[in-house]
């Protein structure tokens, strides 16, 4: 099968590729393509053609399965993809009583149908991380990267129902589209399937959900010098949870450097409020470092302990024994 028996969609998708690679396995693209999509319905057509169009941009931009940063990136995206799950599930049960109290008792000038509509975006702002989280567990990394993007094109469009014109929504769509696109660009069969991997995707997703939803169920305060609401609370709280996985990750015998720096990437979309709060010139720069200090902070003690832990281990090996 040549390329121009392919469907123009496919074609298209076929020009992202390389040009050389496209001249030497245009031909073999072309038959795995209609293989694969033989009998299939328009869904799963569609999601072919996104699985091809991601592996085209990744031999571009040179994060395959045999490149530093696609191992980099396979260990950011299922850990970003926890922390997006884990955000959404911290602030759902407050919302989702919020949004039942309002169905119940809608306001005299909205009245009930917007009541409605308030709960329906918000399950559709929520509930496909959740999802994408459950397909993760399953070891489904596939439809797990697949709902992770159509959550994150869902949190993009719901902001752009109304004009962009605060530095909040500028934050509320650079995340997703960032995380998203860490979703897409790593490389499948590199990403951890194994049930440690899924333990450790879930368990950061409740070890930041869990926690934060007493802190906003009971309206704990955040005790220290920064007047955090509850959204930076969170941010703080999720780097400190990283952290303990990155330590975990570091403190074995034979570290994988790139899987941990993963680590500190995965969190790090929604560490672009430091930039956005430095570009408002209502925010005082010295809070701005503190608070950034502070989300960092956790993450060079875990790099420290574990330093700290190799030179103990090593000491206690290069110990000569004692004669009996």
């Amino acid at each position: 099968m040549t390329t121009h028996d392919v469907p123009r969609a496919g074609r298209l998708v076929m020009r992202l590729y390389p040009d050389r690679y496209r001249a030497a396995h245009g031909q073999d693209i072309a038959a795995v393509l209609a293989e694969t999509t033989e009998g299939l319905n328009r869904r799963e057509v569609l999601r072919e053609h996104v699985d091809l169009a991601a592996h085209a941009l990744r031999l571009r931009l040179r994060i395959g399965p045999t490149d530093p940063a696609g191992r980099l990136l396979a260990g950011a995206a299922p850990l970003a993809l926890a922390i997006a799950a884990g955000r959404a599930l911290a602030f759902l049960p407050a919302q989702s009583y919020e949004a039942v109290h309002r169905i119940r008792h809608p306001f005299p000038n909205l009245g009930l149908g917007q009541a409605v509509l308030a709960a329906v975006l918000l399950l559709a702002d929520s509930l496909p991380w959740l999802l994408a989280l459950a397909f993760a567990l399953a070891g489904r990394w596939r439809a797990a990267r697949t709902t992770g993007a159509l959550a994150a094109l869902t949190g993009i469009g719901l902001q752009l129902l109304e004009p962009v014109d605060t530095l909040w929504q500028v934050y509320c769509i650079v995340v997703p589209a960032i995380v998203g696109a860490l979703l897409l660009l790593a490389p499948t069969d590199l990403v951890d399937t194994t049930a440690r991997g899924r333990r450790e995707a879930v368990g950061l997703a409740l070890g930041i959900a869990v926690p934060m939803i007493a802190v906003i169920r009971y309206g704990i305060p955040f005790l220290g010098p920064l007047p955090l609401s509850y959204v930076s609370t969170l941010t703080l709280w999720q780097c400190t949870v990283t952290a303990v996985l990155l330590l975990l990750r570091l403190s074995g015998r034979r570290p994988d450097g790139l899987r941990a720096a993963g680590v500190l990437l995965a969190p790090l979309p929604w560490l672009t409020n430091l930039a956005l709060a430095v570009a408002d010139s209502s925010q005082r720069l010295s809070v701005v470092v503190l608070y950034g200090g502070a989300c960092l902070a956790p993450a060079a003690v875990a790099a420290a302990l574990a330093a700290a832990a190799h030179v103990g281990r090593r000491a206690r090996t290069n110990e000569p024994s004692r004669p009996a």
